[in-house]
């Protein structure tokens, strides 16, 4: 019985618990057949046995109804025993099914043991995959987003005072092996580093360098005790340092963490990738980093990262590939002239695999740009290089409707808002989501600020704005089943639009009414929390939500890349597990319900 010890406690709940329950379940499990036709649990009976799927298929049927679909590695019966209930539904074979069978008293004895185990049965979705996560890290194998600095990984502190001479600090430097030098100022700390080590060695004689305080770099980025390791790694990519420290709650340091230290546990390239495209000098380099970033998000992804932080990471190591791309690109004569944005999920900070180009450019009034033509076709075609597809819609600075002066594009924020059509209020939705990546971004904040003030002026659009969010049916059905929209896709539903549009736009219309500037959605969903408009409760929902369905999404696409097919947003849920399942049903009941709070806060039907 290895085998089963072995395939139980890779799947839940058996992964909650210790060897030694295990172990009993091994001693007093049974392997058992039934044909096709055969019920194992019939309505309105108490059944005496907790079935675990070997292989098989079980309907869950009440009457006629279909109401569930259990297969390989599914449980059921659990809930009857514990309850000591008799069963609402009848479990039928349907595909000849070959399973363990489980004693009622040895569930049982195992439920009186271990509350997480009992507790799994009776809990949520969102509960159950909180519920295996704690049990991952109480077993040291919690995924890095949970995992926290502590001093097994940070170097001592080597402290000196502002006025001590530089040679004399350097010593000290030295004699403690000290990763750099953490300077006290009257007000707060500075750093002194290899880079800082390099000013003086060249400028000693004509800066007349004396003080370690003259060539510290201040104020220093610093992080707590305790701080989560992403944040750490989020913080330094961001930053681009390679030295930070650690801080007692007095404020006073106890350490420093090195970006290598912190590599070695990663080991997903983040760093090596954004020192690559800051330091490239050709466009050729900057190509060839940004060609990595994939593998990063597989190293990240099957560590078991959420969606939510990768993006963030992703987003963090795009921003820097941009701007390099804008700088090496463009001449210096438009950088303080016009701004670079990025659109639609890049702008929103949401992007993980590359998806199509959409991005736009904004010129100060009266600056003419010479070969305009030019340099925005070799902007697009660098994009092309890096793998990024161009935008069906042509959303992107080679069309000049997406590259152009301020001024037409505040007409054109008048245009979407007081009289709003089918494509303006797509444009004007476009707009909404954009960040500014390059240039002067102050002729974007500008722009940003006339469209939260019109669009406050003028709140008889938004319900036509938010109007889309009724764009495309949900893929759950009657009983809770999924239904494939797409005749060419049987068995599988197009989670973008079956669930992340409704819930991407529907917070994006409300962030809007509400003057909200931030584009991220999850950033969105937290601000409106804070506004009132809904409660923690449901923030922490859709939130949770938003997580599952990219989370599906990625795997899926990361799983067709590595079969060679073209990544797509189609999941085949005959592919997930139990537990996957109900996750993605919870998740489009959710996305359901937030839909007609939307259409119901705007009046949707009574928008034609």
């Amino acid at each position: 019985m290895i085998a089963l010890l072995e395939r139980l406690q890779a799947h839940l709940p058996f992964s909650l618990l210790q060897r030694q329950e295990l172990h009993t379940i091994e001693s007093s499990a049974k392997i058992a057949y039934y044909p096709n036709g055969e019920k194992c649990i019939s309505a309105q009976s108490k059944p005496e046995t907790f079935y675990y799927i070997i292989k098989g298929v079980v309907e869950v049927k009440k009457g006629d109804e279909l109401i569930d679909l259990y297969h390989d590695d599914d449980s059921f019966g659990g809930i009857e025993i514990i309850e000591e209930q008799e069963s609402n539904y009848d479990y039928i074979v349907t595909e000849e099914l070959i399973c363990y069978e489980i004693p009622k008293e040895i569930l049982l004895q195992l439920c009186e043991k271990n509350d997480a185990f009992k507790h799994y049965f009776f809990s949520s979705i969102v509960e159950r995959i909180e519920m295996i996560k704690a049990y991952n890290e109480s077993a040291k194998m919690a995924d890095i987003m949970v995992a926290r600095i502590d001093d097994s990984i940070w170097h001592d502190a080597c402290v000196v005072d502002a006025d001590m001479p530089v040679i004399k600090a350097l010593a000290k430097l030295e004699s403690e092996k000290a990763a750099a030098l953490l300077v006290k100022n009257p007000e707060g700390y500075g750093i002194v580093t290899d880079a800082d080590l390099r000013k003086y060695i060249l400028h000693t004689e004509t800066e007349n360098l004396k003080w370690i305080s003259q060539i510290q770099s201040y104020p220093v980025i610093s992080i707590p005790e305790g701080e989560l390791f992403f944040n750490v790694l989020l913080l330094m990519t961001g930053n681009s340092i390679k030295h930070l420290p650690v801080m007692n709650e007095n404020g006073e340091p106890v350490g420093v963490l090195v970006m290598i230290d912190l590599l070695s546990y990663f080991a997903n390239q983040s760093h090596l990738i954004g020192n690559q495209i800051e330091k490239a000098t050709d466009l050729e380099s900057v190509i060839s980093a940004a060609k990595r970033i994939d593998v990063m998000i597989k190293t990240l992804h099957y560590k078991g990262v959420k969606s939510r932080y990768i993006a963030r990471l992703v987003s963090e190591i795009h921003k820097k590939m941009y701007a390099r791309i804008f700088e090496l690109i463009f001449p210096k004569a438009w950088h303080d002239k016009c701004t670079l944005l990025l659109l639609g999920s890049e702008g929103r900070g949401e992007q993980i695999l590359k998806t199509d180009q959409d991005n736009a450019m904004i010129f100060e009034e009266e600056f003419v740009p010479k070969d305009k033509k030019r340099f925005l076709l070799k902007f697009t075609e660098t994009l092309d290089a890096i793998g990024f597809p161009r935008c069906e819609g042509n959303v992107m600075v080679i069309n000049p409707k997406w590259a152009k002066g301020a001024e037409a594009y505040r007409k054109d924020i008048k245009r979407w808002i007081e009289s709003p059509d089918a494509e303006g209020l797509m444009d004007l939705a476009i707009f909404y989501d954009a960040f500014a990546v390059a240039g002067n971004v102050d002729i974007f904040k500008s722009l940003r600020d006339t469209l939260i003030k019109e669009a406050g002026e003028y709140t008889t659009f938004l319900p036509h704005f938010a109007k889309a969010v009724e764009s495309f049916e949900s893929p759950i059905g009657l009983f809770s089943r999924f239904v494939s929209m797409d005749k060419a896709h049987k068995n599988e539903i197009d989670i973008k639009k079956g669930a992340l549009f409704a819930l991407v736009h529907g917070v994006r219309a409300l962030a809007l009414e509400h003057g909200i500037t931030k584009t991220n959605t999850t950033e969105r969903i937290k601000a409106l929390s804070n506004t009132g408009y809904m409660g923690k409760e449901e923030a922490s929902n859709l939130i949770e939500t938003f997580e599952v369905l990219n989370t599906l999404r990625l795997h899926t696409r990361l799983e067709k890349l590595e079969h060679g097919k073209k990544p797509n947003n189609f999941v085949d849920w005959r592919a997930l597990n139990k537990l996957e399942r109900d996750t993605l049903k919870e998740a489009l009941k959710i996305v359901e319900t937030f839909k007609k709070r939307v259409a119901y806060h705007f009046h949707l039907s009574n928008v034609s």
